[in-house]
């Protein structure tokens, strides 16, 4: 019942946050723009109007590709420098921007603005920063220990059986997504802690995601798990699109790139709703102060020094 009550809220949150969403699908779109703008201009240079272009469109063909000789080569370099600058700069930019969308996510926000959401994105873009290196860390670590060590021993063995070293490799993927399932739980509750708070503090935030994470464990891994699943499937649709349709003319080409654009803006919707409905499970678990308890803190703040956990529960049974 309450992972359902934590995607309704995050459906609705998301909802309210329209504008948010297509401000990732907008940033989204322009870098890889940066990328596939050249790239067209460097083919179109390098294949001009040779009969080419006719040979490939019934799939990769590779003695036609090795046909560019250096043309190739230079494609292939700027291609690969371009994937790598394009990553570096969308992990800064999804890291900026995910300030603004957890904040317009949180429970008291009302109404969503450019102001505030930009705001928010400036406000948390360092803690957000520190809190994605510290996770990238982590993961970098369990692919050595889950996948590469395991895989590299079986692959060492002299009597091992045949086909060891796939099976290893299918268990430490699995292990290693089971994993990866838990960083993408202690990054957003880490990311909703710290928006919603005045006060910066990044490695408190971590605390906090790791805490919660394995504290309602039982709640959290399933909710984490339906959304990958949501996002994974929309993933798998855009590419088996563009595998499936080739467009052989401009009408066909600008309808794929409209299905595959929509397709891309849902799946953006889908990050943004898991965002929402971690943001909301973390509030659902959150304990509430009872309104008795509150108008005396208020009064008489100092009884923060003593004891308020033993207050708390007094006050509860009362």
């Amino acid at each position: 019942m309450k992972i359902l009550t934590a995607i309704k809220s995050g459906f609705f949150r998301s909802v309210r946050s329209w504008r948010g969403v297509l401000i990732f699908w907008l940033v989204s779109l322009t870098l890889v723009s940066f990328l596939v703008v050249p790239l067209k201009s460097s083919l179109k240079a390098a294949l001009g109007k040779s009969m080419i272009t006719e040979k490939l469109m019934d799939g990769i063909n590779f003695d036609v590709l090795a046909d560019l000789g250096t043309n190739l080569h230079s494609i292939g370099s700027s291609l690969f420098s371009g994937i790598i600058l394009l990553s570096l700069t969308a992990l800064i930019i999804n890291v900026f921007i995910a300030g603004g969308l957890f904040a317009s996510l949180k429970k008291e926000t009302e109404k969503f603005t450019s102001e505030s959401f930009f705001m928010a994105s400036a406000k948390y873009f360092w803690s957000f920063m520190v809190i994605s290196a510290m996770l990238y860390l982590i993961v970098i670590f369990l692919i050595i220990v889950v996948i590469a060590v395991p895989v590299g021993i079986a692959g060492k063995a002299d009597s091992a059986p045949e086909g060891i070293v796939f099976r290893t490799l299918a268990i430490s993927c699995s292990v290693f997504l089971l994993f990866m399932t838990l960083i993408f739980l202690v990054a957003d509750y880490a990311r909703a802690w710290q928006t919603s708070h005045m006060k910066i503090a990044c490695f408190k935030a971590l605390g906090y995601g790791f805490s919660q994470t394995f504290r309602n464990f039982f709640s959290s891994i399933p909710l984490m798990i339906i959304m990958i699943v949501f996002q994974a499937l929309m993933g798998l649709a855009m590419i088996k699109l563009i595998e499936g349709y080739t467009p052989v003319t401009g009408g066909g080409v600008f309808m794929l790139f409209i299905i595959s654009q929509l397709l891309l803006l849902l799946k953006i919707f889908l990050k943004v709703l898991r965002y929402g409905s971690v943001t909301s499970l973390m509030e659902q678990n959150s304990i509430p102060v009872p309104p008795s308890i509150e108008n005396t803190l208020k009064s008489d703040p100092e009884i923060l020094t003593d004891n308020p956990v033993e207050y708390r529960a007094e006050n509860d049974v009362r």
